[in-house]
C-alpha cells in the first residue's frame, strides 16, 4: 500500500518538527488531499491510525483531512470545471485532456503540539 510509506514520511516530518519545538506528544494534524489524483482518504486515514502507532509522539493524535475541490482545466478549451475522479471527459468540448488545477499531492497544512 503505498500510502503507509507517504504517511510514514508526513509523521517522521512531524515528529522530526514538534521535537525541535520541544513536543510532548503531537495532538493532531492537517493534511489537504486532491480527490482526484490524491490518496483515497479512508485509505490514508487507515494508514495513519496503523503508522501513528509506532510513535511515542503521535500515538494519541487525531488526523483532519481538507479536501480541495477536483479542479481541472481542459487543455481543449481552457475551461475550469470541477470533477469527482479521473480520467473523464470535458463537458464543453469533449475532450480528454485534463489537467488538475490543484495540488495532486497530501500536503502537511499544520499540526498541533503539546509541550
Amino acid at each position: 500500500m503505498h500510502e503507509v510509506h507517504i504517511v510514514r514520511e508526513l509523521v517522521t516530518t512531524v515528529e522530526k518538527e514538534a521535537t525541535a519545538q520541544g513536543a510532548k506528544r503531537v495532538r493532531s494534524l492537517r493534511l489537504r488531499y486532491n480527490p482526484l489524483v490524491s490518496h483515497d482518504a479512508e485509505h490514508v486515514r487507515f494508514c495513519f491510525d496503523v503508522v501513528k502507532k509506532e510513535s511515542r509522539l503521535l500515538q494519541e493524535a487525531n488526523l483532519v483531512l481538507d479536501r480541495v475541490p477536483g479542479l481541472v482545466r481542459c487543455e481543449g478549451c481552457q475551461r475550469q470545471f470541477e470533477l469527482s475522479e479521473l480520467p473523464n471527459v470535458c463537458p464543453h468540448c469533449g475532450s480528454i485532456q485534463l489537467t488538475p488545477v490543484n495540488p495532486t499531492h497530501l500536503v502537511l497544512e499544520s499540526f498541533e503540539i503539546e509541550r
